[in-house]
């Protein structure tokens, strides 16, 4: 615990120094959060912000997306620069296990996750006000069930990758469609079919969607739930298929 400990605090000092992850983690977030639930204000049709007004659904849906600006451009282009620079071996010979190191990079993304969410909710206060949150707990349970799956995610695509650059556009690959059509851009209400279908199939779309409904409604959805759970078991095998050699690792 005391080198788990030691590594999370070097690999958090280290995280900090990427600028452009930051911008990710703690700018984009907030600033798209303020246009687009002031863009949305006045809206409040029930077929499309379901039973609730745009500000209230883009301030709940926000607390989710630092999630995916961390695990899929943070996280991965961290690992996978780790690989291409040959540190993850050199961390082996020295007698640092690379689960060690790997379990470090995720606790210092979710770390970086939760002042990510914090700060949309900064933001928010002042602006627009926060909503009443209907079910704390349910919000928590989305929150801790989308970390786990998407950090997970992020893992298995940094050991997965060789290069930072490979990475990093492949991240972004995934993020931006996730970032649209997962609760950041445009509500399920105004999405085409084909959109909506592919939207159910992103893991980040069912992290907004519980979270809307705990927060908003105090309704936490047993079928989010069990999206999340699935994604994370599906992550979890794609680890493990990527360490079942140790070439993965180096």
């Amino acid at each position: 615990m005391s080198t788990l400990t030691a590594l999370s605090v070097t690999e958090g000092k280290l995280y900090a120094r990427e600028w452009g992850m930051l911008v990710f983690a703690f700018a984009f977030p907030p600033l798209m959060m303020v246009i687009l639930a002031g863009v949305f204000a006045g809206e409040g049709f029930d077929e499309v912000w379901g039973a609730t007004g745009g500000t209230d659904y883009y301030i709940a849906s926000y607390l989710g997306i630092p999630l995916a600006s961390v695990a899929l451009t943070g996280l991965p282009v961290m690992l996978a620069s780790y690989r291409e620079l040959g540190i993850l071996r050199r961390f082996e010979v020295s007698g640092v296990k690379a689960t060690t190191v790997v379990t470090a990079q995720a606790l210092v993304g979710l770390a970086t996750v939760a002042l990510g969410a914090v700060l949309v909710l900064a933001v928010a206060a002042p602006v627009y006000g926060v909503p009443a949150i209907e079910d704390p707990l349910g919000v928590l349970v989305v929150l801790a069930l989308g970390s786990g799956a998407m950090l997970t995610l992020g893992v298995a695509l940094g050991l997965a990758l060789r290069t930072s650059r490979a990475a990093n556009a492949i991240g972004m690959l995934l993020f931006l469609p996730m970032f649209i059509l997962g609760g950041g851009g445009p509500p399920a209400g105004v999405m085409t079919s084909a959109m909506s279908n592919v939207a159910d199939l992103m893991p980040l779309t069912h992290i907004t969607e519980g979270l809307r409904q705990a927060w908003l409604f105090g309704d936490l959805q047993a079928t989010e739930l069990l999206w999340l759970a699935g994604w994370w078991a599906v992550a979890l095998a794609l680890v493990a298929l990527v360490a079942r050699t140790r070439r993965s690792f180096q």
